[in-house]
C-alpha cells in the first residue's frame, strides 16, 4: 500500500512544469463587428462568461472592417488590421485564448474552458499599471515582466489601451448591439508590439509608454492590457490589467455635430469659414468652451466660445476664416477640450472634420488623368469620402484594358449599402470651345442580383448648383463582368469605354463635373483615363440652305430635313433640357444638297431637346417637342 502511494506521488510530482508556477491569467482576443448578425446573436452570452470570470480574464475586442459599418473599426484600423492577419482571421465573431486556442463560436465558451486555461500555470509574472499626466491629455503606462525560469522564443510584449465599456444610445452598426465591452483603442507603440529578447532566470524587465489619448467616448472607462506573447508559436506566456481608476473633473459635457451641409463643403473660393454646432449634454448650463481647429493636419489653431447654453440645446459656432494655398482636398478638424466645468470626457463626439473641396483655381482644356504617376486627389481635384478610410483611392490591381499598371477604385465590396462617395475633375474653362467630350474607361461586377451600386457624372456652370445629370448606371447596366462574390479585378477584357458629350457647356468659363458613387454594398468599381478634350474655336453656324423638323411636337417619330451648303461630315446628337445627351448618330461624309434622317421619340419622355448638327466647321440647334 504505501509502495503503490509513493509511486502516485512520484507521478504527480513528474507532471508538474518544471518551472515556477503563477497562475497564467487567460488572454482573450474577441474579433467583432457593430454591423455583424452573428456577432449579436453570440456575443451577450460570451460577455456575461467573461465578466463571471473578470478576475481571471484579459479581455481585447477587436472591432473588424466587415461585414459592414462600424466607427469603432475607421477609429482603430491601423492596429486592428495587423491583429486580424496575425491570426489570420476570416470571419466573425471569431475569437483566441492565450493566442494559441481558437474559439469560433464565442457564445458557447465557457466559465471551465477559463478555470482550466488559468490554472495552466506560467514562469512569467506580470503586473500593469497605468496613470495620466497633468493635463489629462495623455495616459502613462508602465509594464514589469518577470521570468522565474530562462525563457526563449521570438519574445514581444503588447500592449492595448482598451475602453471597458461604451455605451451607445442608439446602434452604430447595423445589428442592434448598443453596449460594448474592452474594446482596443491603440496598441502601444503599435500592434507589432515591443521585442523584449529572451529572459534569463529570475530576470525582471520593465517598459513605460505614453499615449495621447484620442477617440474614446469616455475617458473614465479607459484601462490597459498587456501580455507576452511568443510570435512563433502565437502562445501568449501571461497578461495583465490596469482596470479604469481615475474620474475626469468636470460634468458638464458638450458635443459637436457637423450636418450634411457643414460636414461637407464645396466651394469656388480660396477660404471658407468653418462652422460647427455645439449642443450641451450637460445639466447644467454651458458658458464657455475651449477647444482648436487645424488646416490638413497642421499646427492646431486655438479658439474660444462664450455665451449660454441650456441643457439639450444647441447654437452656432463661427470659426475664423482658413486660407487655402492649394486647390482641391482640405480638411478642417475641430475638437472641443474643456467647458466651463472640466475637461471634455467624450471626445469621439467632441469633435469633428469638416471636409471642402475648394475649386478656386481654373484649370484649360484638355484635362487627362491616367493614374499612373500623381496620388489622388492630385492638385486641383476634389474628394468626398463619406465614409473615413474607403471610397476612391488609386489602386494598382488593374488598369483600363490592361494598358497601364493603376487605376481609380471605389471599393463597394467594403461600403455599407447607400454610402456616397464623389470626386471633382478640376473647374474647367470653356471659352472659345466649340465642342467638347468627356472620356472615361469603367470596370464593375456586381456581388449577386441583389447589389446594383451606382454610378452618376453630373455637370455644373454654376459651381455647385444646376447640377445635370450627364450618366447613370447600376447594377447590370453599369456592369462589364458577370456577378463575382469575391473582390473583383477586371481583366484587360472586362473594361468599357464611355463618351459624354459636352457641348452644350461651351463658352462657359466656370464648369465642374463630378462623379458620385453609391454603394449598394457589392463589388469594386474600376475607372481609368479620365480624359476632357475640345476642338477649339468659337461656335459657328453650320453652312445650311434649309434645316426642318416635322412633325414637331411629334409622338412617335419626326424626320430631320436640312440642305448643306457644301460637303460635311455630320454628326447628329439629341440633348434634354439639363444637357444630357440621349442619342448621338455619326451621318458620315455628306456631299453638299438635302438629306433626311429620321428621329424616334417614341423613346423620349415629354419634353422640349436640342437637335444639334455638328459639322467641322459649326453647329446648327433646332428645338424638337416630344408630346404625350
Amino acid at each position: 500500500m504505501f509502495k503503490q502511494l509513493l509511486s502516485v506521488l512520484v507521478l504527480a510530482t513528474l507532471s508538474l512544469p518544471l518551472w515556477g508556477q503563477h497562475a497564467r491569467r487567460v488572454l482573450v482576443e474577441e474579433f467583432t463587428q457593430a454591423s455583424c448578425p452573428p456577432c449579436a446573436a453570440q456575443n451577450p452570452a460570451f460577455n456575461r462568461t467573461l465578466a463571471s470570470r473578470d478576475s481571471l480574464v484579459t479581455a481585447i475586442k477587436y472591432q473588424v472592417w466587415w461585414p459592414g459599418y462600424d466607427p469603432m473599426y475607421f477609429q482603430t484600423a491601423s492596429d486592428v488590421n495587423p491583429r486580424v492577419a496575425y491570426y489570420e482571421v476570416t470571419g466573425v465573431p471569431n475569437a483566441y485564448q492565450n493566442g494559441k486556442t481558437e474559439i469560433p463560436s464565442p457564445g458557447s465558451y465557457s466559465a471551465n474552458q477559463i478555470d482550466e486555461a488559468y490554472n495552466e500555470g506560467t514562469p512569467v509574472a506580470m503586473t500593469v499599471t497605468h496613470t495620466f499626466n497633468a493635463a489629462f491629455d495623455s495616459v502613462l503606462v508602465k509594464v514589469t515582466v518577470a521570468s522565474d525560469d530562462a525563457l526563449e522564443g521570438n519574445l514581444r510584449l503588447r500592449v492595448a489601451v482598451t475602453e471597458s465599456e461604451i455605451n451607445f444610445t442608439a446602434a452604430p452598426g447595423t445589428n442592434g448591439e448598443r453596449e460594448f465591452f474592452q474594446v482596443m483603442r491603440k496598441m502601444l507603440p503599435d500592434a507589432e508590439g515591443t521585442e523584449t529578447g529572451t529572459f534569463k532566470a529570475g530576470e525582471t524587465k520593465t517598459y513605460e509608454f505614453a499615449w495621447k489619448m484620442r477617440n474614446f467616448y469616455d475617458l473614465n472607462q479607459i484601462e490597459v492590457a498587456a501580455w507576452l506573447q511568443d510570435d512563433d508559436t502565437k502562445e501568449a506566456w501571461q497578461s495583465a490589467v490596469s482596470k479604469p481608476n481615475t474620474t475626469f473633473p468636470g460634468g458638464n459635457f458638450a458635443r459637436v455635430t457637423l450636418s450634411a451641409t457643414s460636414g461637407f463643403r464645396l466651394t469656388c473660393d480660396p477660404s471658407t469659414v468653418p462652422s460647427f454646432t455645439l449642443k450641451n449634454l450637460g445639466t447644467t448650463p454651458l458658458t464657455e468652451l475651449k477647444g482648436t481647429y487645424s488646416l490638413d493636419g497642421s499646427a492646431p489653431e486655438p479658439f474660444t466660445w462664450t455665451g449660454s447654453i441650456n441643457p439639450n440645446l444647441t447654437t452656432n459656432v463661427v470659426l475664423s476664416a482658413v486660407q487655402f494655398t492649394d486647390p482641391g482636398f482640405h480638411t478642417i478638424d475641430i475638437s472641443v477640450k474643456e467647458t466651463n466645468q472640466g475637461p471634455i470626457t467624450n471626445q469621439v463626439e467632441s469633435a469633428g472634420t469638416i471636409r471642402v473641396n475648394s475649386m478656386f483655381e481654373i484649370a484649360q482644356l484638355p484635362i487627362k488623368n491616367d493614374f499612373e504617376t500623381e496620388d489622388f486627389p492630385s492638385k486641383g481635384w476634389g474628394l468626398r469620402n463619406e465614409v473615413a478610410g474607403d471610397g476612391w483611392s488609386v489602386s494598382s490591381r488593374a488598369s483600363g484594358f490592361g494598358r497601364s499598371t493603376k487605376s481609380l477604385t471605389n471599393n463597394y465590396f467594403d461600403i455599407p449599402n447607400g454610402k456616397t462617395t464623389e470626386f471633382y475633375i478640376p473647374r474647367l474653362d470653356f471659352t472659345g470651345v466649340g465642342s467638347a467630350k468627356l472620356s472615361f474607361s469603367h470596370a464593375y461586377a456586381r456581388y449577386d442580383g441583389t447589389t446594383n451600386d451606382r454610378l452618376r457624372v453630373y455637370a455644373s456652370s454654376t459651381c455647385n448648383t444646376g447640377w445635370a445629370t450627364l450618366f447613370d448606371k447600376a447594377g447590370t447596366a453599369l456592369a462589364t463582368a458577370p456577378d463575382k462574390t469575391t473582390r473583383f479585378v477586371p481583366t484587360a477584357t472586362q473594361w468599357k469605354a464611355n463618351e459624354i458629350d459636352l457641348t452644350s457647356y461651351a463658352g462657359k468659363d466656370n464648369v465642374l463635373v463630378r462623379f458620385s458613387a453609391t454603394s449598394a454594398y457589392g463589388n469594386d468599381l474600376y475607372l481609368d483615363d479620365i480624359n476632357i478634350s475640345s476642338v477649339s474655336g468659337t461656335f459657328t453656324a453650320l453652312d445650311l440652305k434649309t434645316a426642318v423638323l416635322a412633325p414637331n411636337p411629334a409622338r412617335e417619330m419626326s424626320e430631320l430635313s436640312f440642305e448643306l451648303a457644301k460637303a460635311e461630315t455630320i454628326m447628329l446628337q439629341v440633348f434634354d433640357q439639363s444637357g444630357r445627351l440621349m442619342h448621338s448618330k455619326n451621318l458620315g461624309d455628306l456631299p453638299a444638297g438635302a438629306h433626311v434622317t429620321p428621329l424616334d421619340a417614341s423613346v423620349l419622355t415629354a419634353g422640349a431637346y436640342r437637335v444639334v448638327l455638328q459639322g467641322k466647321e459649326g453647329t446648327a440647334t433646332l428645338q424638337w417637342l416630344v408630346a404625350r
